[in-house]
Protein backbone atom coordinates (compact mmCIF):
# COMPACT_ATOMS: atom_id res chain seq x y z
CA UNK A 1 0.00 0.00 0.00
CA UNK A 2 1.65 3.32 -1.25
CA UNK A 3 2.20 5.68 1.65
CA UNK A 4 -0.41 8.24 0.93
CA UNK A 5 -2.99 5.62 1.87
CA UNK A 6 -1.94 4.84 4.91
CA UNK A 7 -2.44 8.23 6.07
CA UNK A 8 -6.39 7.96 4.79
CA UNK A 9 -7.04 4.49 6.11
CA UNK A 10 -5.36 5.71 9.49
CA UNK A 11 -7.42 8.74 10.09
CA UNK A 12 -10.79 6.98 8.63
CA UNK A 13 -10.16 3.56 10.27
CA UNK A 14 -9.00 4.50 13.28
CA UNK A 15 -11.91 2.94 15.22
CA UNK A 16 -11.67 0.10 13.81
CA UNK A 17 -7.76 -0.70 14.01
CA UNK A 18 -8.57 0.60 17.81
CA UNK A 19 -11.16 -2.48 18.20
CA UNK A 20 -8.63 -5.51 16.92
CA UNK A 21 -5.78 -6.81 19.84
CA UNK A 22 -2.81 -5.39 17.25
CA UNK A 23 -4.24 -1.95 16.68
CA UNK A 24 -1.87 -0.48 14.15
CA UNK A 25 -2.41 3.74 14.23
CA UNK A 26 -5.07 3.50 16.93
CA UNK A 27 -2.94 5.51 19.48
CA UNK A 28 -0.94 7.79 17.71
CA UNK A 29 -1.61 11.54 17.18
CA UNK A 30 -1.76 13.02 13.06
CA UNK A 31 2.03 14.03 13.36
CA UNK A 32 2.74 10.02 14.34
CA UNK A 33 0.86 9.01 11.77
CA UNK A 34 3.19 10.97 9.16
CA UNK A 35 6.22 9.38 10.25
CA UNK A 36 4.99 5.92 10.51
CA UNK A 37 4.31 6.36 6.85
CA UNK A 38 8.04 6.76 5.79
CA UNK A 39 10.33 3.99 4.36
CA UNK A 40 12.57 2.92 6.70
CA UNK A 41 16.01 4.25 6.70
CA UNK A 42 18.46 2.07 4.44
CA UNK A 43 16.38 0.39 2.27
CA UNK A 44 15.17 3.49 -0.45
CA UNK A 45 12.10 1.88 -0.50
CA UNK A 46 12.93 -1.13 -2.26
CA UNK A 47 11.76 -4.71 -1.65
CA UNK A 48 13.99 -6.96 -0.24
CA UNK A 49 13.02 -9.36 -2.97
CA UNK A 50 14.36 -7.54 -6.09
CA UNK A 51 17.30 -7.05 -4.40
CA UNK A 52 18.03 -10.90 -4.24
CA UNK A 53 16.30 -11.62 -7.46
CA UNK A 54 17.97 -9.00 -9.70
CA UNK A 55 21.32 -9.79 -11.38
CA UNK A 56 24.40 -7.83 -10.37
CA UNK A 57 25.83 -5.47 -12.93
CA UNK A 58 29.31 -5.41 -14.43
CA UNK A 59 31.08 -3.01 -12.50
CA UNK A 60 31.39 0.02 -14.85
CA UNK A 61 27.58 -0.39 -14.84
CA UNK A 62 27.45 -0.81 -11.58
CA UNK A 63 29.16 2.55 -11.08
CA UNK A 64 27.03 4.79 -13.65
CA UNK A 65 23.96 3.50 -12.58
CA UNK A 66 24.95 3.96 -8.59
CA UNK A 67 25.41 7.57 -9.57
CA UNK A 68 22.30 7.80 -11.69
CA UNK A 69 20.01 6.38 -8.69
CA UNK A 70 21.43 9.01 -6.71
CA UNK A 71 20.90 11.17 -8.22
CA UNK A 72 17.23 10.25 -8.55
CA UNK A 73 16.74 9.27 -5.14
CA UNK A 74 14.51 11.65 -2.87
CA UNK A 75 16.31 13.20 0.13
CA UNK A 76 14.37 12.58 3.50
CA UNK A 77 13.50 15.98 3.61
CA UNK A 78 11.06 15.39 0.88
CA UNK A 79 9.85 12.15 1.72
CA UNK A 80 8.59 13.76 4.83
CA UNK A 81 7.38 16.57 2.35
CA UNK A 82 5.48 14.42 0.54
CA UNK A 83 3.80 12.47 3.29
CA UNK A 84 2.91 16.22 5.05
CA UNK A 85 1.35 17.13 1.38
CA UNK A 86 -0.61 13.98 1.96
CA UNK A 87 -1.67 14.58 4.76
CA UNK A 88 -2.69 17.84 4.11
CA UNK A 89 -4.92 16.51 0.88
CA UNK A 90 -7.01 14.73 3.32
CA UNK A 91 -7.78 17.89 5.17
CA UNK A 92 -11.26 18.80 4.45
CA UNK A 93 -13.27 22.28 5.06
CA UNK A 94 -15.20 22.36 8.16
CA UNK A 95 -18.74 22.94 6.29
CA UNK A 96 -17.43 18.93 4.58
CA UNK A 97 -16.85 17.18 7.59
CA UNK A 98 -20.03 14.72 7.72
CA UNK A 99 -20.36 14.49 11.63
CA UNK A 100 -21.15 18.29 11.04
CA UNK A 101 -24.44 19.50 10.27
CA UNK A 102 -25.49 23.24 9.16
CA UNK A 103 -27.74 24.75 11.71
CA UNK A 104 -27.44 28.77 11.10
CA UNK A 105 -25.91 31.16 9.13
CA UNK A 106 -25.87 34.50 8.80
CA UNK A 107 -23.58 37.17 8.81
CA UNK A 108 -22.19 36.80 12.71
CA UNK A 109 -22.00 33.17 12.89
CA UNK A 110 -22.20 29.34 11.13
CA UNK A 111 -23.65 27.16 13.60
CA UNK A 112 -23.18 23.23 13.50
CA UNK A 113 -24.33 20.41 15.14
CA UNK A 114 -22.02 17.71 15.90
CA UNK A 115 -21.90 14.53 16.38
CA UNK A 116 -19.97 11.33 16.59
CA UNK A 117 -21.04 7.93 17.17
CA UNK A 118 -18.93 5.84 20.05
CA UNK A 119 -16.15 4.20 18.30
CA UNK A 120 -16.06 6.63 15.60
CA UNK A 121 -13.94 9.44 13.99
CA UNK A 122 -14.13 12.43 12.29
CA UNK A 123 -12.28 13.26 9.29
CA UNK A 124 -9.27 15.81 9.42
CA UNK A 125 -10.93 19.22 9.16
CA UNK A 126 -9.86 22.77 9.47
CA UNK A 127 -11.14 25.22 11.74
CA UNK A 128 -10.59 28.72 9.64
CA UNK A 129 -12.06 31.09 11.69
CA UNK A 130 -12.28 31.16 15.28
CA UNK A 131 -15.11 29.12 16.90
CA UNK A 132 -16.99 28.65 20.40
CA UNK A 133 -18.33 24.91 21.40
CA UNK A 134 -20.43 24.08 24.03
CA UNK A 135 -20.66 20.11 25.37
CA UNK A 136 -23.87 18.52 25.51
CA UNK A 137 -23.55 15.64 27.52
CA UNK A 138 -20.18 14.20 29.79
CA UNK A 139 -17.72 12.91 27.22
CA UNK A 140 -14.28 11.50 26.62
CA UNK A 141 -12.68 12.26 23.62
CA UNK A 142 -9.37 11.58 21.73
CA UNK A 143 -8.11 15.16 20.01
CA UNK A 144 -5.44 14.51 17.86
CA UNK A 145 -4.59 17.91 16.06
CA UNK A 146 -1.82 17.94 12.74
CA UNK A 147 1.58 18.46 13.97
CA UNK A 148 1.02 18.10 17.47
CA UNK A 149 0.83 15.23 20.20
CA UNK A 150 -2.72 13.35 20.51
CA UNK A 151 -4.63 14.42 23.32
CA UNK A 152 -7.28 13.11 25.78
CA UNK A 153 -10.29 15.37 26.62
CA UNK A 154 -12.64 15.12 29.36
CA UNK A 155 -15.56 16.86 28.72
CA UNK A 156 -18.48 18.06 31.05
CA UNK A 157 -22.07 18.31 29.95
CA UNK A 158 -22.38 22.30 29.31
CA UNK A 159 -19.00 23.20 29.00
CA UNK A 160 -17.91 25.96 26.53
CA UNK A 161 -14.66 25.90 24.90
CA UNK A 162 -13.08 28.79 22.81
CA UNK A 163 -10.58 29.02 20.48
CA UNK A 164 -8.90 31.24 17.90
CA UNK A 165 -8.86 28.24 15.41
CA UNK A 166 -6.44 28.01 12.55
CA UNK A 167 -5.39 24.61 13.09
CA UNK A 168 -6.90 21.63 11.41
CA UNK A 169 -7.67 18.29 13.46
CA UNK A 170 -9.83 15.12 13.93
CA UNK A 171 -11.63 13.75 16.64
CA UNK A 172 -12.44 10.08 18.41
CA UNK A 173 -14.94 8.34 20.32
CA UNK A 174 -12.39 5.44 21.66
CA UNK A 175 -14.38 5.69 25.37
CA UNK A 176 -17.29 4.27 23.13
CA UNK A 177 -19.41 7.23 24.31
CA UNK A 178 -20.80 9.70 21.66
CA UNK A 179 -19.54 12.92 21.41
CA UNK A 180 -22.22 16.02 21.00
CA UNK A 181 -21.91 19.68 20.79
CA UNK A 182 -22.94 22.89 19.58
CA UNK A 183 -19.80 24.53 17.35
CA UNK A 184 -20.38 28.66 16.66
CA UNK A 185 -17.22 29.78 13.83
CA UNK A 186 -17.36 33.46 14.19
CA UNK A 187 -17.29 35.28 11.53
CA UNK A 188 -15.29 38.39 12.54
CA UNK A 189 -11.75 38.05 14.36
CA UNK A 190 -12.64 38.53 18.17
CA UNK A 191 -9.92 40.60 19.48
CA UNK A 192 -8.68 39.59 22.95
CA UNK A 193 -10.98 37.42 24.78
CA UNK A 194 -11.43 37.18 28.78
CA UNK A 195 -13.16 35.67 31.40
CA UNK A 196 -15.90 36.64 33.38
CA UNK A 197 -17.38 34.29 35.94
CA UNK A 198 -16.03 31.11 34.20
CA UNK A 199 -12.33 30.30 33.68
CA UNK A 200 -12.71 29.81 29.46
CA UNK A 201 -9.31 30.87 28.65
CA UNK A 202 -6.17 31.76 30.14
CA UNK A 203 -6.16 34.60 32.48
CA UNK A 204 -8.11 35.67 35.70
CA UNK A 205 -11.74 36.04 36.25
CA UNK A 206 -13.22 39.29 36.04
CA UNK A 207 -16.78 38.34 37.70
CA UNK A 208 -18.98 40.83 39.02
CA UNK A 209 -19.38 40.85 42.89
CA UNK A 210 -22.84 42.75 43.31
CA UNK A 211 -25.66 41.94 41.40
CA UNK A 212 -25.38 45.44 39.32
CA UNK A 213 -23.25 43.84 36.99
CA UNK A 214 -26.85 42.18 35.45
CA UNK A 215 -28.73 43.80 33.35
CA UNK A 216 -31.57 45.17 34.61
CA UNK A 217 -34.15 43.37 31.69
CA UNK A 218 -32.97 39.88 32.68
CA UNK A 219 -33.48 40.67 36.45
CA UNK A 220 -36.23 38.16 36.15
CA UNK A 221 -34.75 35.87 34.88
CA UNK A 222 -33.77 32.21 37.72
CA UNK A 223 -30.18 32.67 36.91
CA UNK A 224 -27.37 34.76 34.81
CA UNK A 225 -24.32 33.78 34.93
CA UNK A 226 -21.80 35.46 32.34
CA UNK A 227 -18.97 33.04 31.40
CA UNK A 228 -16.31 35.21 29.20
CA UNK A 229 -16.20 37.99 26.36
CA UNK A 230 -14.38 38.77 23.01
CA UNK A 231 -14.15 42.41 21.46
CA UNK A 232 -17.20 41.06 19.88
CA UNK A 233 -19.15 39.12 21.98
CA UNK A 234 -20.16 38.17 25.05
CA UNK A 235 -21.76 34.83 26.67
CA UNK A 236 -24.21 34.02 29.49
CA UNK A 237 -25.54 30.84 30.47
CA UNK A 238 -29.19 31.55 31.66
CA UNK A 239 -31.83 29.74 33.83
CA UNK A 240 -35.15 29.45 33.68
CA UNK A 241 -37.92 27.92 35.93
CA UNK A 242 -41.99 27.92 35.94
CA UNK A 243 -42.81 31.61 36.74
CA UNK A 244 -39.48 32.64 36.33
CA UNK A 245 -39.15 33.59 32.67
CA UNK A 246 -35.87 35.55 30.43
CA UNK A 247 -37.55 38.74 29.53
CA UNK A 248 -35.57 41.75 27.53
CA UNK A 249 -38.36 44.08 25.95
CA UNK A 250 -35.95 46.32 24.05
CA UNK A 251 -32.88 44.13 23.26
CA UNK A 252 -29.65 46.15 21.59
CA UNK A 253 -27.96 43.72 20.29
CA UNK A 254 -28.30 40.39 18.13
CA UNK A 255 -27.92 37.32 19.69
CA UNK A 256 -27.85 33.17 19.34
CA UNK A 257 -29.88 31.22 22.05
CA UNK A 258 -28.05 27.56 22.71
CA UNK A 259 -30.75 25.19 24.69
CA UNK A 260 -28.22 22.95 27.07
CA UNK A 261 -29.38 19.46 28.04
CA UNK A 262 -31.51 19.89 30.64
CA UNK A 263 -33.68 22.80 28.22
CA UNK A 264 -37.71 22.37 27.54
CA UNK A 265 -37.53 25.81 26.36
CA UNK A 266 -40.92 27.96 24.46
CA UNK A 267 -39.45 30.69 22.65
CA UNK A 268 -41.97 34.06 22.10
CA UNK A 269 -40.39 36.75 19.61
CA UNK A 270 -42.45 40.33 19.22
CA UNK A 271 -45.04 38.94 21.33
CA UNK A 272 -45.69 35.69 19.21
CA UNK A 273 -44.53 31.89 19.87
CA UNK A 274 -41.65 31.07 17.98
CA UNK A 275 -40.30 27.96 18.53
CA UNK A 276 -40.02 25.16 21.53
CA UNK A 277 -35.89 24.24 22.12
CA UNK A 278 -34.65 21.32 23.32
CA UNK A 279 -30.96 20.49 24.33
CA UNK A 280 -28.63 21.57 20.96
CA UNK A 281 -31.77 23.34 19.35
CA UNK A 282 -30.85 27.28 18.26
CA UNK A 283 -32.55 30.08 17.60
CA UNK A 284 -31.53 33.11 16.11
CA UNK A 285 -32.74 36.18 18.13
CA UNK A 286 -32.86 39.77 16.27
CA UNK A 287 -31.93 42.81 17.94
CA UNK A 288 -34.85 44.87 18.21
CA UNK A 289 -37.28 42.57 18.74
CA UNK A 290 -38.84 41.75 22.04
CA UNK A 291 -37.98 38.47 23.28
CA UNK A 292 -39.74 35.80 26.01
CA UNK A 293 -37.83 33.21 27.08
CA UNK A 294 -40.10 30.27 29.31
CA UNK A 295 -39.29 26.84 30.59
CA UNK A 296 -42.72 25.48 29.16
CA UNK A 297 -42.55 22.43 31.70
CA UNK A 298 -42.15 24.13 34.89
CA UNK A 299 -38.59 22.50 35.64
CA UNK A 300 -35.77 24.37 35.02
CA UNK A 301 -33.93 24.93 32.01
CA UNK A 302 -31.10 26.16 30.77
CA UNK A 303 -29.53 28.10 27.96
CA UNK A 304 -26.45 29.75 26.41
CA UNK A 305 -26.59 33.13 25.46
CA UNK A 306 -24.61 34.80 22.94
CA UNK A 307 -24.54 38.68 21.90
CA UNK A 308 -23.27 40.12 19.64
CA UNK A 309 -21.33 43.48 20.37
CA UNK A 310 -20.74 45.15 16.79
CA UNK A 311 -24.93 44.76 16.78
CA UNK A 312 -25.05 47.69 19.64
CA UNK A 313 -27.43 50.15 18.63
CA UNK A 314 -25.41 53.00 21.33
CA UNK A 315 -27.55 51.54 24.49
CA UNK A 316 -25.20 50.36 27.10
CA UNK A 317 -25.74 46.38 27.42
Amino acid sequence: MKPALYVSCAILLGPAFHAQSSPIFADLGVAAIVSATLPASGHNGARDSDAQTSAPAPPSQQNSAGQNSKAQEPTPQDALAGQVNAVQKEVVPLSDEPHHLSLLQNEFVRVYSVSVPPLDATLIHKHELPFLAVSLGATDVKNAVVGKPETYLNLQDGQVTYTQGGFAHALRTDAGVVFRSVTMELAKPQGTARNVCKQIVQGPLACPQAATGKRAAVEAADDDLPYFETGELRVDVITVSGGRDYVDATPKQNALLVALTNAALDVNLAGEHTSFLHGGDVVWLPAGTHRRIVDFLGTRSSFLLVSFKDSNTGANP
